[in-house]
């Protein structure tokens, strides 16, 4: 006869019980040959480690082992969030466990360890049919979230922290497609996902998934919609995107959608307001919030190019910098067939709205399903060349280009291609002070952004006092 026994109750040696808990974490299972080299399924060994939960407060580790054919079956049908049955644990002190240091910290003492091969050892889906007490746990937190750090904390460590475990309360603002990766030490292919999360404090830090539990989990997860309270979750230095990115590792629990609703809606109100689209970002730069009248550090377009993250000893790990940059407006399409001039945006969100659809695309918003009115603004393509290269590609939109251009976008439309025409010679191929705010490409923004946030034409002699040789 079992006894049924609480995580809080176990001691030492505890024989014939049985606990029930909710499955809050999980390893990927680790599956070993015979002492002969034997791979066959069923004579081959494997282990699977399970993190539980019966009440608010306890959580405990539990080990199985069982032949490699098993602990895949369980893989496959045990998920987070399942209630199971554990019969005739082994209770041992977790000091004496060299495992423990490989998984996630609990409140209990204890672990357990399941082997099939004993008699009665065995781990199933609860029989009593649904838990709603035990269900909940799987979204009450394991930390407060005073014990977070803003992910701008960790991004501004650096190299500093890499290697180190933080907890990070944070939003799903994109999940990236899953892909294979090869090992070449192990010579292997290995399941590959990565989710960018954002907070208050960042819009965006990469999140890298290698346990195929979580990379299948991930397919339910909503941008903009689901808040992950991650509890150990390792930090990375990448030297190629020179930025901190963090990483799930066999220590890590992750609790989706944390039961601290004021907290959760603060993070989603402030997710649903950050611009997403790279003209969205543009615009939302052309609105004040930087004022051009503080950018005054004079740079070259290959000074702007080599801190932006191309070639050179000015790479830097900030997201944004700004420059003024003396230069030549060598195009500026206003006119002709196939020129971008005018996009648009949604009437209730001011977000921006594709050509060919009439239709926000945020989801909340009521334009998503009923075709708001759009507001039109420019949105115009520059590019600047100085005497050491060129910039291509940079965006001046809504208000700078109209304080450029002296005119709004009704006015503008109302012109004609020959008075279109002569504004663009107004500026095209004169030198101009341009100030800009460059936004480096990252690990979540695959490309820079030159954003133009203030041009004037300017006289030759102040160019020559204050254009640099590089």
């Amino acid at each position: 006869m079992l006894t049924v026994k609480k995580i809080v109750q176990l001691s030492e040696g505890m024989e014939n019980i049985a606990l029930v808990a909710v499955v809050i974490a999980k390893s990927d299972p680790r599956l070993f040959k015979t002492a002969d080299g034997t791979s066959v399924a069923s004579m081959a060994r494997g282990v699977l480690t399970l993190t539980l939960r019966d009440s608010e407060r306890d959580t405990i580790n539990c080990t199985v082992w069982a032949a490699a054919d098993i602990i895949v079956r369980y893989d496959e049908t045990i998920s987070i969030g399942d209630v199971l049955d554990v019969q005739k644990p082994q209770v041992n002190a977790s000091f004496y466990g060299r495992s423990e240091q490989y998984s996630p910290r609990v409140t209990s003492p204890f672990s357990l360890t399941v082997n099939e091969q004993a008699a009665g050892n065995q781990i199933a889906h609860h029989a009593g049919g649904p838990d709603p007490y035990l269900s909940s746990l799987i979204r009450m937190p394991l930390v407060r979230p005073e014990e977070t750090i803003p992910l701008a904390d960790l991004v501004a460590s650096g190299a500093g922290c890499s290697g180190e475990t933080f907890n990070v309360l944070a939003v799903v603002r994109s999940v990236r497609p899953a892909r294979q990766i090869r090992i070449a030490r192990r010579n292997e292919s290995r399941a590959f996902r990565e989710v960018v999360l954002m907070d208050q404090s960042h819009a965006g830090v990469l999140l890298k998934l290698w346990s195929a539990a979580y990379i299948r989990w991930a397919d339910r997860w909503q941008p903009l919609a689901t808040v992950l309270l991650i509890v150990d979750v390792r930090t990375e230095y990448s030297e190629y995107h020179r930025s901190v990115g963090l990483t799930i590792d066999r220590k890590t629990i992750i609790i989706q959608d944390p039961n601290i609703p004021q907290v959760v809606a603060r993070l989603l109100r402030h997710a649903k307001d950050v611009p997403m689209q790279t003209v969205d970002v543009a615009c939302s730069l052309s609105t004040g919030t930087i004022d051009p009248a503080t950018i005054n550090t004079v740079m070259t377009v290959q000074q702007i190019l080599d801190r932006s993250g191309g070639t050179g000893s000015q790479i830097t790990e900030e997201d944004q910098f700004t420059a003024l940059c003396y230069a030549v407006i060598t195009r500026l399409d206003l006119d002709g067939p196939g020129s971008r001039t005018i996009s648009h945006r949604c009437g209730h969100c001011q977000t921006f709205v594709a050509r060919r659809s009439p239709f926000c695309p945020k989801e909340d918003c009521p334009g998503f399903r009923t075709p708001p009115v759009l507001e039109s603004f420019f949105d115009l393509t520059v590019d600047l060349t100085d005497h050491t290269g060129t910039l291509v590609g940079c965006r001046m939109v809504s208000a700078v280009a109209e304080t450029v251009l002296r005119c709004d976008v009704t006015s503008f439309e109302r012109k004609t291609e020959q008075q279109r025409t002569a504004l663009k010679w107004m500026y095209l191929l004169d030198r101009c002070a341009v100030r800009l705010v460059v936004k480096r490409r990252t690990a979540t923004r695959f490309q820079q952004l030159f954003s133009i946030v203030g041009c004037t034409l300017i006289d030759p002699l102040e160019v020559e006092s204050k254009l640099k040789v590089y």
